[in-house]
């Protein structure tokens, strides 16, 4: 299991490198990793009536998923678990507040967008969640996300429903995201 858990990381390495991620906070050990994208797909409509339309500038979050792996290797159970990515999601969110608002670009970012397998209960932390219209994308990102899936779940006993298995956007509009979790200066 080591080995499994040392060649992702190893894997993860590189993929921080190539993909020009940064981190939000390292030193606070954040959970998040960021970079700035320009939104290419169907327009998004939020509850706040903001819409994400193509050329939008987002902050794509990604979880540190080498770290919470390592967090929680040695949970065994899975409500567990799944309750210390909410908490460790959550207290990261304020971080992710000040980075935007630190950023050179914060007046253009429009709002945050994430891809994950495991959408539920993520409305309690104000994200909505989107289906990925795009087949060819969708199935690029679920052909990467289930090895890592399987990888959190090594040597326990999980038998995800393969409708579950689907991989999701988490979208939140900046004036939510700062609303819910900008903290008095």
């Amino acid at each position: 299991m080591n080995i499994l858990i040392k060649a992702w990381s190893l894997l993860d390495k590189v993929y921080f490198y190539c993909s020009r991620l940064e981190y939000v906070n390292q030193e606070a050990k954040n959970i998040f990793r960021v970079k700035l994208l320009t939104y290419r797909g169907r327009e998004l409509f939020l509850t706040n009536g903001t819409s994400i339309r193509t050329n939008d500038t987002l902050l794509k979050i990604h979880l540190h998923n080498c770290l919470l792996i390592g967090e929680t290797m040695n949970m065994n159970n899975d409500t567990k678990r799944a309750l210390y990515v909410y908490k460790r999601v959550e207290e990261s969110m304020p971080g992710l507040v000040d980075f935007i608002r630190n950023h050179p670009r914060k007046d253009d970012i429009k709002g945050i967008i994430g891809i994950t397998l495991l959408h539920r209960g993520v409305s309690r932390l104000g994200f909505e969640v989107k289906d990925i219209e795009n087949s060819h994308y969708r199935r690029a990102k679920q052909f990467y996300m289930k090895p890592l899936f399987l990888l959190f779940h090594l040597n326990k006993q999980h038998h995800r429903k393969k409708e579950n298995m689907v991989p999701k956007f988490l979208v939140m509009s900046k004036e939510q995201l700062l609303g819910k979790y900008l903290q008095d200066a």
